[in-house]
């Protein structure tokens, strides 16, 4: 794309016979969901809103399938994310990888090696951006294992000893993450994510991974603006229904976007009726600003969270809201995103901040956590005189107070206190996020809660 912010209808060409970090939680008030309205835009806006996630992994897929990114088979980052990767909001704790997955034939098998318990994540993610399942510490522990991705369609017996998931469609995602401590660590990582292995069910028991790890071109990933599709949105959300059908419990909802023409195969695009077209044309921006606009985030000390990130999420604009930055946005329980939100203006490298964990106050995780800053433009890492883009649990040469507090300095300039708890900062605006992997109780129950970040 020569743009990575924007989308074309030429480059969005729907497949034939195919059905996705959050950055942080955004603000709107609750979404209506399938009302009673019978008013064509209203019907229309809704139906942008609910097929917002399906349309978008569509648009992914499609771009990866331009750039020849092979199916069914793991690729992988050999290093954590800097300033010249370009990657939006990246933490650089894990390696990152991916696969498309494709089902449609048989289940897939994918093996996973013992880490030792390393943190790692496999989420697995449906045409409508749902995360279905996790194989991962979390969810599955981190012993070696096989397990089988079933489709929706398929019939059959599994192996002994093959653990089951069941795909709600298709086409999807397999995307991993794998924790990395430090430098002296990264080759260590790096076995570990050359080891993910992907094969057909059909090629049991070998499952074993490819000679050479492909580079995961995350670029691929960038976010969209798929409101300059104008109406095509909506004829490509009527051939994702054609090739991903939706869950039961959303028949309802596209039972009603029939009536202006959205459903499966069909071409809403060509109705002749000149009130369903103006309706669809002028539902595209009025449903964009309503998902930008959204707000389902709880406001604590200055930091904003989401905490109603589930595997299916039921309210459409919750949902499109959550993927509006791109796929794979970690459900609550595997972490929790804090976005610092301070009174006033927002952050800026012409003030210093401090933000200070008293003695026995860091983050409750039982995983990891992290500082990260990016710019305020496309939420990529500042480049900085030390190559310091977050500070976190496995930051070597923090120092401590005597009283066993932990101060992390936020400014443009190296502190007068020295280097070690220093987060350079850009001259201008920026972004902070908190991550917090594997949250503890301490951090949904409101036991906990995160120091204000304090100007000085």
């Amino acid at each position: 794309m020569s743009n990575r912010f924007e989308i074309t209808r030429r480059r969005f060409g729907w497949l034939a016979g195919v059905g996705a970090a959050s950055i942080g939680a955004m603000s709107f008030p609750r979404y209506a969901a399938a009302n009673a309205s019978e008013d064509a835009s209203a019907i229309a806006q809704d139906a942008y809103i609910w097929g917002f996630p399906l349309v978008l992994v569509q648009w992914y897929f499609d771009l990866a399938r331009q750039k020849n990114v092979s199916i069914n088979r793991f690729v992988g980052k050999q290093h954590l994310s800097r300033p010249a990767d370009k990657s939006v909001g990246p933490n650089i704790d894990t390696l990152y990888g991916y696969s498309w997955l494709d089902l449609t034939k048989e289940p897939q098998l994918l093996h996973v090696p013992d880490t030792n318990d390393r943190y790692y994540s496999i989420q697995l993610l449906d045409a409508y951006a749902n995360t279905y399942a996790y194989v991962g510490r979390r969810a599955t522990g981190t012993k070696e294992g096989t397990y089988a991705i079933v489709g929706p369609n398929w019939q059959g017996a599994l192996p002994a000893g093959v653990k089951r998931i069941d795909a709600p469609t298709n086409i999807g995602l397999a995307f991993t993450r794998t924790l990395v401590s430090g430098d002296a660590d990264l080759p260590a990582a790096q076995a570990i994510q050359r080891q993910y292995a992907l094969a057909p069910l059909s090629a049991y028991p070998r499952v074993t991974p490819p000679d050479e790890l492909a580079d995961a071109d995350l670029s691929l990933f960038p976010i969209t603006r798929l409101s300059t599709l104008g109406i095509q949105f909506f004829d490509n959300l009527a051939a994702g229904l054609a090739t991903a059908p939706p869950p039961a419990d959303d028949l309802a909802s596209v039972s009603r976007f029939a009536k202006v023409g959205i459903e499966p195969a069909g071409h809403p695009s060509q109705s002749k009726d000149q009130s369903i077209l103006s309706a669809l044309r002028e539902a595209v921006p009025a449903a964009d600003a309503r998902i930008k606009k959204a707000d389902y985030s709880t406001r604590l000390n200055g930091w904003s969270v989401n905490y109603k990130i589930t595997n299916f999420i039921k309210d459409p604009l919750l949902r499109a809201s959550v993927n509006q930055y791109g796929p794979a946005a970690h459900i609550a329980q595997e972490a929790l995103y804090f976005s610092a939100k301070p009174e006033g203006a927002p952050l800026s490298g012409a003030n210093k901040y401090v933000l200070k964990f008293d003695a026995g106050g860091l983050p409750p995780v039982d995983a990891f956590w992290s500082l990260t800053l990016y710019n305020a433009v496309d939420f990529a890492l500042v480049e900085n005189p030390i190559n310091r883009y977050s500070i976190g649990d496995r930051t070597a040469g923090l120092v401590y107070g005597p009283d066993g507090s932990l101060e992390i300095r936020l400014q443009t300039q190296a502190p007068g206190q020295g280097k070690s708890n220093w987060l350079p900062a850009p001259a201008g605006p920026y972004q902070l996020i908190l991550r917090t992997y594997q949250p503890k109780p301490e951090l949904f129950n409101g036991s906990y809660k995160l120091p204000p970040l304090q100007q000085v």
